[in-house]
């Protein structure tokens, strides 16, 4: 996991002035969490770095950039924005702990990393398909390129190139997909990703607060790799005083110890210097004439 944290402590730079990506498309329930609450995503929702997008099971969304590039998040889908910097050409990273993901119109200049447990896959032009089910990852290229990470080495995959791995076992590619990847592709990734960013450009709307997070919102989360979870701590440190998460947190600590010293801060303390004996050492005992 050396790729997350490096990914996660050097986020990517942009100017803060230039167009963010937006949510053009929604169809279905899905929900977003950001900071320590959980919304309601819409249409129009401009996306920001550490938001946490799942689709539901019978949904599909769409993010698209302003130089054309969209990202199609199937049903079922889970994403953290790990890193998503403004600017001209597409760029981010995203965390993709499950789901089916549709990459479109990738230039040449864009920065799109999208990182699960079985790969990291950086489109480099053109359509990818990407799809992470349990232990099991695949990707298919329709056009253009990518760059795929596999520790310890670095694949290009061109158009109509098929990958597929299973976590601890190596990969295989292949020409064509497979029966079992077409079959698990959402229907709406057949077709050519529609473009509705012209219909939110100059109009925003802001997401539908539900409720404070709880523990079993972000449970997967906080047991995701630690690369990825361990920056999570300080975000959801102030639901800890909840008592309901702060037991959730306490009876799963084995999955996230990372949170003990949040938990259990007097264990953390430094140690307080041994005492020093009041007044001078006893004098050593005279010895008799």
């Amino acid at each position: 996991m050396r790729w997350a944290c490096v990914l996660l402590a050097c986020p990517l730079v942009a100017a803060a002035a230039d167009p963010v990506p937006t949510l053009t498309l929604l169809e279905g329930p899905a929900g977003l969490v950001r900071g320590v609450a959980r919304y309601a995503l819409a249409e129009g929702t401009r996306m920001q770095s550490g938001d946490i997008i799942e689709v539901g099971d019978k949904g599909l969304a769409e993010i698209e950039y302003p130089d054309g590039a969209a990202i199609a998040l199937g049903a079922g889908t889970r994403v953290l924005a790990v890193s998503m910097p403004r600017g001209k050409s597409a760029a981010g990273d995203y965390y993709v702990m499950q789901g089916a993901l549709k990459v479109a119109g990738v230039n040449k200049n864009a920065r799109l990393r999208f990182l699960s447990p079985i790969f990291t896959l950086q489109p480099t032009e053109g359509v990818s398909v990407m799809i992470v089910r349990g232990d099991e990852g695949s990707v298919f290229i329709e056009s253009g390129g990518a760059r795929l990470a596999v520790a310890p080495e670095t694949l290009s995959l061109r158009s109509g190139d098929f990958f597929t791995r299973k976590a601890g076992q190596k990969g295989a590619t292949a020409p064509r997909p497979s029966q079992a990847f077409i079959a698990a592709m959402p229907k709406a990734f057949f077709d050519p990703l529609p473009s509705r960013m012209a219909r939110y450009k100059e109009r925003e709307t802001q997401p539908k607060r539900v409720d404070d997070v709880s523990y079993a919102d972000v449970e997967a989360w906080l047991k995701a790799p630690p690369a990825i979870r361990r920056p999570l701590v300080a975000r959801f440190e102030p639901r800890a005083s909840n008592p309901a998460f702060r037991t959730s947190l306490i009876a799963n600590l084995r999955f996230h110890p990372e949170w003990d010293p949040i938990l259990y801060p007097e264990k953390y303390l430094p140690e307080e210097p041994a005492a020093e004996a009041a007044g001078a050492a006893p004098a050593k005992a005279a010895g008799k004439k």
